[in-house]
């Protein structure tokens, strides 16, 4: 198990590790903000993304002394390896005393990532001006000098978001951009802060820009179309939904918001087959159950796709009913298909099986219960789903329930 933590590779390229803070930030700063822990890529003969993954146990036997003996671990770098490790599994306070115990001495190599770690520490710590310095000290050095200026600016924006310093945070990303204009995290940061606060025109300005064919955001280009969509400009945002999924392709959700541009054009065959790609990507909506079944009760009985995709339309139903159990319009779309199919028998033992999904009136997603007014200083209102909202009225009703 000890090779999974070395590494024979030279070099020291900053990489980032993705903290999310569960609090004690302090008051004013938000806690779902992520900040980045800085590492290089080796130690010694250790890499240290697979160190830090590793188990506790795995991890001490690869700071000891004796495994290196052509190349042992200096000391400042055995304790920045044990901080990181520290960091990552939550024990902050032992990751702040590896950190201050280390000798400035000899730490050029180390210095960057210290300074971006260090200032994660004393966020953590509440010093939230004094890690403001470290992290620009790290961003304001000359970027050929500076390896790690990547993470220190985006520990520094999520630091302004916090603060809801916004014009710092946009002045931030601005000189990000300066540097690298593709940078894709910076695009991700600016076009968040112009949703929030600039007007309409200048979001859909920026998203237009980002959305060319040369810059190759992905992400911008999908969220691109969904603006267009919302404006009804259906044709456009279909454009732009099949640019961002070419190099997005996993993107459930854009796959059934193109589905939907489709139906609506009156393109069946392509909303369809992307209908069928977001079942693939995992989507999860419910509401493509319902588009579901609107193209396939919309296309011409007559053309020969037709029938291979109610076969189809099955099988992604009856792989999906045994994990939704509760939704009524997916049971009701089964039975549909089932009919067209010819299959009377699975029809029949469906509706017998999930009567509740084809008797009644149609009920809301989730109904409550309320004592009644003045019966109770203190009313409880406990709510119910669709399925055992009328079991519970019915029994309400009955001798089985006495009131004390």
């Amino acid at each position: 198990m000890l090779l999974s933590v070395l590494a024979f590779a030279s070099g020291h390229a900053c990489k980032y590790l993705e903290l999310r803070p569960s609090g004690g930030m302090g008051d004013s700063l938000a806690t779902n903000l992520p900040y980045y822990l800085a590492y290089p890529d080796t130690l010694g003969q250790i890499a240290v993304r697979p160190f830090l993954e590793s188990e506790d146990s795995i991890a001490k036997l690869a700071l000891t002394r004796g495994i290196w003996e052509s190349h042992p671990l200096k000391a400042n770098e055995r304790r920045f390896l044990s901080a990181l490790k520290n960091f990552v599994d939550g024990h902050i306070r032992e990751a702040g005393l590896e950190i201050a115990a280390m000798k400035y001495k000899g730490l050029v190599e180390l210095g960057p990532y210290l300074r971006i770690d260090r200032g994660l520490l004393l966020i953590m710590g509440g010093f939230p001006q004094d890690a403001e310095k470290e992290w620009l000290r790290v961003f304001q050095a000359p970027s050929e000098k500076e390896p790690c200026a990547e993470g220190a600016w985006r520990n520094l924006y999520s630091f302004y978001l916090a603060k809801r310093n916004f014009e710092k945070a946009n002045g931030l990303v601005d000189e990000a951009l300066k540097v690298d204009p593709k940078n894709k995290w910076a695009n991700f940061a600016k076009g968040y802060l112009l949703r929030m606060l600039a007007p309409g025109e200048d979001w859909e300005m920026f998203m237009r820009e980002k959305s060319s064919w040369k810059d190759s955001l992905f992400e911008i280009q999908i969220a691109y179309g969904k603006f267009l969509k919302d404006q009804n400009q259906l044709t456009e945002a279909a454009k732009y939904y099949n640019r961002g999924l070419e190099g997005a392709p996993h993107n459930g959700p854009a796959w059934l918001e193109l589905a939907d541009i489709y139906y609506q054009l009156g393109f069946m065959v392509f909303a369809e087959t992307c209908l069928r790609q977001s079942f693939f990507f995992g989507i999860t909506d419910p509401y493509v159950f319902e588009l579901y079944s609107l193209i396939l009760q919309s296309v011409n009985k007559k053309e020969d796709w037709v029938d291979q995709r109610w076969r189809g339309a099955e099988r992604i139903l009856e792989e999906g009913f045994p994990h939704d159990l509760h939704s009524r319009r997916l049971a009701q779309l089964l039975y549909h298909v089932y009919c067209h199919n010819g299959k009377v028998e699975a029809a029949s033992n469906l509706r017998e099986s999930f009567w509740f999904h084809f008797q009644g009136p149609r009920m809301p997603r989730q109904m409550s219960l309320s004592a009644p007014r003045g019966a109770n200083p203190y009313p409880l209102k406990i709510a119910f789903d669709e399925i055992s909202f009328p079991l519970v009225r019915k029994a309400g009703k009955s001798d089985f329930y006495e009131p004390f």
